[in-house]
């Protein structure tokens, strides 16, 4: 995972949606980053998902809202 920002804002939205398992990209900024606009959350979300860490699904009964989760391969980079 060497694209983690300095900041480790990377490393917390990975732990936070392990600890969590699934969080919409709201949830997302408002426990990993509430200051931020939702914008900045997506971007993170997508970079993270481009590098096999988080995925996410649409739940049809829920007005399609898009759901993230880690990957397997996610689980263990956010143990480490």
């Amino acid at each position: 995972m060497s694209d983690v920002d300095a900041g480790g804002g990377d490393r917390l939205a990975l732990a936070v949606l392990v600890q969590y398992r699934m969080a919409t990209t709201e949830q997302m900024r408002l426990v990993s980053a509430p200051g931020a606009r939702i914008e900045q959350t997506r971007r993170r979300l997508a970079k993270l998902r481009s590098q096999g860490l988080h995925d996410r699904i649409t739940l049809t009964q829920t007005g399609r809202t898009r759901v993230w989760f880690p990957t397997q391969y996610g689980v263990p980079v956010a143990c480490q």
